[in-house]
């Protein structure tokens, strides 16, 4: 697995908006909610899992400090920095699997009995720390690594340990011309954009079901092995720039629309 600069800032942008709905949650209904989302995202994300993984080592009894939870409450977060990413992730992970009300574990925080204002303090005191954490990495990761368009990217390997093993990639660009790297990344990317385009509706509901058509068969051809037909690749950038145009400037749904219409453009078919 190959990741280049795009493909990096594209995930940093991702987790970004995820954090920041659960940040800026109100009530119940959006944090729990938010809370799910987050969770999900940096669960499968391979960059940020890992760095959960390596400081997920040490457990806690989540479930015998909700016994002791009220409105004056706060949580003891350990001052070791890997034992406060360890603690609040597993917080938050237990919250989400026992579908238990945010604001529960919020009871303790804020100045006055609003649940709005024990949620917001909550973040501030808790919550953000663990989006920091994952955001600094980020950043040093792309520093470290010299991640940008011109050294190439970063080589991903899952080592035997289940930890990724990372090193810097010089050449981007021979890698993905392999033929089964670049059908496992075009995959992704359809079915990236297609869960988007489900989630936020752009354009006519006519365009949106044929551009949804076209990205499945698009999708079922590369699964296959096969070589979507030229006609189809045609069709599907066309209404590809239609998304572009349509969306918000920078949005995910933008950015992966454009990102698709690259690789398919990468395929050198004729647009007349």
């Amino acid at each position: 697995m190959i990741i280049d600069h795009k493909a990096f800032n594209i995930t940093s942008l991702k987790y970004r908006d995820v954090s920041s709905t659960l940040l800026n949650a109100t009530n119940d209904v959006e944090a729990d909610r938010a809370l799910k989302k987050f969770l999900t995202f940096i669960n499968n994300e391979p960059l940020i899992y890992d760095y959960i993984a390596t400081h997920n080592k040490t457990t806690f009894d989540i479930k015998e400090l909700m016994k002791d939870i009220g409105y004056h409450t706060k949580f003891d977060i350990p001052l070791d920095d890997s034992e406060e990413v360890a603690f609040i992730y597993q917080l938050l992970q237990y919250v989400s699997d026992n579908n238990i009300r945010y604001s529960t574990i919020a009871f303790g925080y804020g100045t006055s009995n609003k649940f709005r204002d024990m949620i917001r303090e909550f973040n501030r005191e808790v919550t953000q720390i663990l989006y920091s954490r994952i955001n600094r990495y980020l950043r040093e990761l792309e520093i470290e690594m010299g991640l940008n368009e011109k050294q190439g990217g970063i080589v991903i390997n899952q080592g035997p340990n289940g930890q990724l093993i990372m090193a810097k990639h010089g050449d981007v660009q021979a890698t993905q011309n392999n033929t089964a790297t670049s059908n496992v990344e075009l995959l992704k990317i359809i079915q990236t954009l297609i869960a988007e385009l489900k989630a936020n509706p752009v354009g006519e509901a006519e365009l949106q079901e044929d551009i949804l058509d076209d990205l499945t068969d698009i999708a079922d051809a590369t699964q296959n092995g096969e070589q979507p037909k030229k006609s189809l690749i045609r069709r599907t950038l066309e209404k590809l720039k239609s998304v572009n145009e349509l969306s918000a400037e920078g949005t995910i749904l933008a950015l992966n629309a454009q990102r698709l219409i690259s690789n398919l453009g990468q395929l050198q078919i004729p647009m007349g």
